[in-house]
């Protein structure tokens, strides 16, 4: 959290100095109590009336500064909240395709969302929160020497108890975080699990069972959150009896002290009002401490996922990269290390050639294409592109050489045009073209207003054909010298699929290895090789 307070230090220095400024003002306040008592007892009514108009001042000053303290907090807050998410955004964006679907998309929601909260509510506020606390006490403290020096020696004396008491808990405390942050991620892995389903559930009357997994993840996170509050409620409960207990000493000593004639009657008033303001803020102060510290693991956590990645180069670029010649040399894979998907293959796919794939549903041709791809890289054995091992080229440079599309394409909740471009610069034009030749769309008029169409969420205002040739068509936009196909045209109408398959099959520059369990008649001949993928299994 430090780190992140250094960032934006000139803002969090401004919001500093509001608190420090209310703090002073609410001392003043108090003394302005006292000077009240001490004039009314006096009879001096002009002087009773002046400190009255002046105390009214005061606080409506107290009251302003604070309305744009607390505005101007949480801006400062929700500024760091985005450089922690940006910061994310890059770790995640460092994963490679087996890193990152190692987890569920719910434990990234955690991040970005449920673990920034707790930032906020027990770290960012917690800190501001003990900044002010800080300056309270010092002019309290300070207030209270003017009165009388034991008084102030008397209050510094019962503070460092109030703070050091509740240290006992710290483990405690730390603890309890730590245990939340990973509760709030397994709650959202569970429940996004059962309604992303809603569906299945709706189809086989089954959707008391989006009831009975929402409970279940509940009464899990419930017993860790009553663990934490346990935890935070010791602390709070020792801070409470130490404030009670101080403040109430040290009314009794200046109520001794105006006894013997040492201080005057007022300063009980003011005495009063200062000891609130140091013992109500120490009392809570090492709950707030706590709580700061019990943050630690969660960005402990996300430091480990930054050191456990290696630099990649995450630039794009649009430079069309030549059509290499793909060759896999004695390559195995399997998910588990007993349980191989295939072995032993070796193959060479030419430059410019097209190859279709052929097989039993669930033989490992998805399987093979996402090894040709690079995303999945436990492999044992070689392959090279255009000479050089796949393991040797960057992720973006594999990128630019290799595309694999998926039978299952994904799409960003937003326009046609930003699906299509994502990070890069092309034209309207550029894009008309693509769409004109994946056939979603039959004219230049209809493509341009295509193109602002909002595809929905997980694209469901496009139909299952349409989503295969826009993420076809982001290929073709990048010409991208090698496609793997995976069933990529199995949604489009046969009609469509034949003239985009033919587009690819007639492409000279264009390397192409597709999958598919229904390979049409009219462009079969075109593929210079058929592959029965069962001749590679031993």
């Amino acid at each position: 959290m430090r780190h992140y307070l250094g960032q934006h230090r000139l803002a969090v220095s401004i919001e500093m100095g509001l608190l420090i400024l209310i703090e002073g003002l609410v001392v003043y306040g108090s003394v302005l109590n006292a000077d009240i008592l001490n004039a009314l007892i006096k009879g001096e009514r002009g002087l009773f009336l002046f400190k009255i108009g002046l105390l009214m001042v005061t606080w409506i000053g107290i009251a302003a500064v604070n309305y744009v303290g607390a505005v101007y907090q949480e801006q400062v807050i929700q500024d760091i909240d985005i450089s922690i998410r940006q910061d994310l955004a890059d770790i995640l964006a460092q994963k490679d395709y087996e890193a990152y679907n190692s987890r569920a998309t719910g434990v990234y929601e955690s991040w970005v969302n449920n673990d920034i909260q707790t930032i906020n509510t027990q770290g960012l506020q917690n800190y501001f929160t003990v900044v002010q606390g800080i300056f309270g006490t010092i002019f309290a403290l300070i207030t209270l020497i003017a009165y009388h020096w034991s008084l102030a020696l008397t209050a510094l004396g019962l503070a460092g108890l109030i703070i050091l008491a509740p240290k006992i808990f710290d483990k405690r405390v730390l603890q309890a975080n730590q245990q939340l942050t990973h509760a709030n991620e397994a709650f959202v892995d569970q429940t996004q699990g059962v309604l992303g389903v809603f569906n299945l559930l709706y189809a086989f009357r089954a959707l008391k069972l989006l009831k009975q997994e929402i409970v279940a993840a509940s009464q899990s996170l419930k017993q860790v959150n009553v663990n934490r509050m346990r935890a935070q409620s010791s602390v709070m409960v020792v801070g409470l009896l130490g404030n009670v207990i101080s403040q109430v000493v040290l009314l009794g000593m200046s109520g001794v002290l105006a006894i013997f004639k040492i201080v005057s009657i007022g300063t009980l008033s003011a005495v009063g009002s200062l000891s609130g303001n140091i013992f109500n803020n120490l009392g809570s102060m090492s709950n707030y401490l706590g709580m700061i510290r019990g943050v630690a693991p969660i960005f402990a956590k996300f430091t480990l996922e930054r050191q456990s990645l290696s630099n990649s180069d995450s630039q794009q670029s649009r430079v069309i990269a030549p059509a290499p010649t793909l060759t896999v040399q004695d390559l195995s894979y399997g998910y588990q290390p007993d349980q191989a998907v295939f072995q032993h293959v070796t193959y060479q796919f030419a430059a410019g050639k097209k190859y279709l794939i052929l097989g039993a549903s669930g033989s490992g041709k998805s399987t093979f294409l996402k090894v040709l791809g690079g995303y999945l890289t436990n492999y044992t054995g070689k392959i090279t592109i255009a000479g050089q091992s796949m393991r040797a080229l960057s992720v973006n440079q594999l990128r630019t050489r290799i595309l694999y599309l998926d039978q299952s394409p994904q799409a960003l909740a937003t326009t046609v045009r930003r699906n299509l471009v994502l990070t890069n610069d092309y034209s309207d034009d550029e894009l008309i073209q693509v769409l004109l030749a994946t056939k979603l769309c039959i004219s230049e008029k209809t493509g341009r207003k295509f193109l602002d169409k909002n595809v929905g969420e997980g694209g469901r205002n496009l139909s299952g054909g349409q989503l295969q040739r826009l993420a076809l068509a982001r290929g073709l936009l990048r010409h991208v010298p090698v496609i793997l196909l995976d069933e990529g045209t199995s949604a489009v109408d046969a009609g469509n699929a034949v003239k985009i398959e033919r587009l690819l099959l007639t492409n000279p520059k264009l390397t192409l290895i597709m999958i598919s369990h229904t390979p049409h008649e009219a462009t079969a001949g075109l593929f210079d090789e058929v592959i029965q993928f069962e001749d590679w299994l031993t």
